[in-house]
């Protein structure tokens, strides 16, 4: 498994590499005309280009009425994927892998340009710390404690949740952490019916959430859930810094230093399995409340944890103060609170208990007084809200959460009538004025954003 995944990541990089390259020929630098043949050229021969390795990227498969072919033209990954018997054939080990975990490795690829294209990040190439992980669409079967892998064999492992009567193996990663290998499998059956969720017509309860620093989840009911800073406790960060430091004492590329930074990634994972279990509970928890919805704040995380805008003398050139060092402890408070997969988790749970699930837009729900709708910054002072207008005095978190309620009963009231009954906007230039206070630092970020989540069925178990 150790080899398998160094020569797929091998694999992936070249890929990436190859259509990099085609990006560069067609669109960048473009074509030429080969003086001896006289005909259209590429200055490097790739796969996915026009005159790569592969051949013809057009495929005859369709068919018109009249019996012709339509001639299309495939994809870049169908292309790479074509090209996976040569790639055996130039180098044998490759065979060694399972065909379906080689296909996968593209797909993963195509994937990454897939996000790309939908307005994330580039894809970027893969090291021993990014890439751990390969997956198995078929041939994967489980009998107990025994674990059957294509092209690998049988093996045993820890069956930490058997799977249940009626279901079949779909998928199956392998992947490595820091003290073991890991497998996950995706299961199916279907004959289980869907989760119907409450319809929106029918929604009369709901509870809205507002994600902190201090206390980890506080609710529009005024209930409260700490927060037990797994990573940025006094005992852990102590003990993550005596590791740390002693992996600066090792010689570099000696097995001592190797086995100090295992001792490290150990101590990270059980500081993430710790985190993963409680954020479960803390679903469960919400997800149980008697209510017909449940509201979240819609926030981007990566824009918090961005790094200040540098402030320069015009008169000097000197760099001045930014507030950077200040903003570093708040940023790790922020990762180690880990807001997305929180509200990942708390949307899994709700649908599962058929509830439905609403996001809403977070701009000034932290300033927004929830009894005269007045929008004031400098009415909340850390965790304090007194209203500049009302002078209504609350818990500032709880204050936002009854304001993320009344946004999220907007939303589903606008979605049942429609849009001629959609309410004012929230936090519309007509509620917002200033107030002469004076205004007042805040003690707490605002809340991130989540992921859209799959709802498959995956077990997770160690095996050897």
């Amino acid at each position: 498994m150790e080899n398998w995944v160094n020569m797929l990541r091998s694999q992936y990089n070249w890929y990436a590499a190859d259509r990099i390259a085609q990006y560069n020929q067609q669109f960048l630098q473009g074509n030429y005309c080969d003086i001896k043949t006289y005909s259209e050229a590429c200055p490097i021969t790739c796969f996915v280009s026009k005159n790569g390795a592969t051949g013809e990227p057009w495929k005859d498969t369709k068919v018109d009425k009249d019996g012709k072919a339509k001639n299309p033209r495939r994809n870049a990954r169908d292309i790479q994927i074509t090209a996976l018997p040569e790639l055996k054939k130039a180098r044998p080990w490759y065979a060694g892998i399972d065909s379906t975990v080689l296909q996968q490795n593209v797909k993963r690829l195509d994937k990454a340009y897939e996000n790309f294209f939908s307005g994330r990040g580039f894809p970027k190439f893969k090291n021993r710390s990014s890439f751990s992980s390969f997956t198995y669409v078929m041939g994967v079967k489980v009998q107990g404690n025994k674990i059957y892998l294509p092209k690998i064999g049988w093996m045993r492992f820890y069956n930490s949740r058997p799977i249940p009567q009626g279901f079949t193996v779909k998928a199956a990663t392998v992947r490595k952490r820091q003290h073991g290998w890991y497998v996950s499998i995706r299961i199916e059956d279907k004959t289980v019916p869907d989760y119907v969720a409450v319809a929106l017509a029918d929604v009369k309860s709901i509870v809205g959430c507002d994600m902190g620093i201090t206390k980890l989840v506080h609710l529009s009911d005024g209930h409260q859930i700490k927060n037990p800073k797994f990573a940025t406790n006094k005992k852990v960060k102590r003990i993550l810094r005596i590791r740390q430091r002693r992996i600066s004492r090792k010689q570099k590329g000696s097995k001592n230093r190797t086995k100090a930074a295992a001792r490290v990634g150990k101590l990270h994972k059980k500081i993430s399995d710790k985190r993963q279990a409680y954020q479960w509970k803390v679903a469960s928890q919400i997800a149980s409340r008697r209510v017909d919805a449940i509201g979240v704040e819609d926030l981007n995380v990566s824009g918090m944890l961005k790094r200040c805008r540098v402030k320069m003398d015009e008169t000097t050139g000197r760099f001045l103060l930014n507030g950077q060092s200040r903003k570093k402890g708040l940023n790790r408070s922020i990762s180690d609170a880990s807001w997305s997969e929180l509200s990942q988790k708390i949307e899994y749970m709700a649908v599962k208990s058929g509830k439905v699930f609403v996001k809403v837009n977070p701009k000034y729900t932290s300033q927004k007084c929830n009894v005269c709708g007045h929008i004031d910054a400098s009415s909340r002072d850390k965790e304090k809200f007194i209203c500049s207008a009302c002078g209504y005095m609350a818990h500032a978190d709880i204050n936002a959460a009854k304001n993320i309620k009344k946004l999220a009963m907007n939303n589903i009231a606008s979605m049942v009538c429609g849009d001629s009954a959609k309410p004012e906007p929230f936090g519309s230039k007509r509620s917002r004025t200033k107030s002469p206070r004076t205004k007042c630092k805040r003690g707490e970020p605002e809340n991130p954003s989540n992921r859209d989540i799959k709802s498959e069925i995956s077990l997770e178990s160690a095996c050897l």
